[in-house]
């Protein structure tokens, strides 16, 4: 068998002057390939239509995802946009036999709303008693279940959407004060009948965008109607302040003079238009 470097010599020139340094063996450089990161993925927009989607915009609090699970109405909170599987399995209780999943089907959990608050604070809070709430719901039950089947039982507390939905108007109604003001998702906007009423300071909206079944859409930042209003008098001050002073007695090209009246013909006053903001609210 030929030894290794006697292959290479089929490939490898000859010097057209033979020296000591030429009689070395030296192979080829291998080529090397650049590797393309992130070729096919899509950049991310930095502004859409539900508000501001950069992190700092965004802090911990601001949104609340709320899962359900398909089959048993199961529900879990998260603050972020997908299930983490060491966080939402805190919140799966054992109710019963198979109750419990060794873990998180993605396929299984589809996203029915979010909520969004001005006040990140206000959102921490809620996510607390939205767990709490859910906790007693499931251990505090009629003496009346206890009488039905252990399977039939089960059932019929993991079914806890009802209950989310009215625990989070009872929420709304007694945690957010102020000029706070809250944004409801809806996947169906038939869901919120599950609470009697719900307070003035949320703002019912439903989803529009297709293809939303097995995650959650990402939210912006969401601004109420008045902070974006008083947002537009800053901008329009500062314009003011840093507009240049004409002197006096010089006429700017862009000023036009006024038409000069008729005497005996009667001045009629047109009223002025409301100004229209430029700003729009989310829709």
């Amino acid at each position: 068998m030929r030894p290794p470097t006697a292959l290479w010599a089929k490939f490898v020139p000859l010097p057209e002057v033979i020296t000591a340094e030429s009689l070395v063996l030296t192979f080829p450089e291998k080529r090397k390939l650049k590797k393309i990161k992130d070729q096919h993925r899509r950049e991310k927009p930095a502004q859409d239509a539900v508000g501001d989607m950069s992190r700092e915009a965004n802090p911990l609090g601001s949104h609340i995802y709320f899962y359900t699970h398909i089959t048993s109405k199961r529900v879990i909170y998260s603050l972020y946009q997908s299930l983490y599987n060491n966080k939402a399995m805190k919140q799966v209780t054992f109710m019963g036999k198979k109750s419990v999943p060794a873990a998180l089907r993605k396929d299984h959990w589809t996203p029915f709303l979010t909520v969004s608050f001005t006040n990140p604070s206000t959102g921490l809070k809620a996510y607390q008693h939205l767990r709490e709430l859910r906790k007693l719901h499931e251990t505090q039950w009629d003496i009346e279940l206890k009488s039905k089947k252990m399977r039939e039982r089960s059932q019929i507390l993991q079914d806890q959407r009802g209950n989310s939905i009215a625990d989070l108007a009872a929420i709304c109604k007694r945690d957010v004060k102020d000029k706070e003001k809250v944004r409801i998702r809806w996947m169906n906007i038939y869901d919120a009948e599950y609470a009697k009423e719900w307070p003035g300071c949320v703002v019912h909206d439903v989803e529009t965008e297709k293809g939303i079944r097995f995650y959650a859409r990402r939210m912006g930042r969401f601004v109420a109607d008045g902070e974006e209003v008083t947002a537009a008098l800053q901008v329009e001050a500062k314009q003011e302040t840093a507009a240049p002073q004409i002197e006096e007695g010089v006429k700017s090209e862009a000023q036009i003079e006024a038409p000069t009246t008729v005497e005996g013909a009667e001045s009629k006053v047109v009223p002025e238009e409301p100004k229209k903001s430029g700003f729009a609210f989310w829709r």
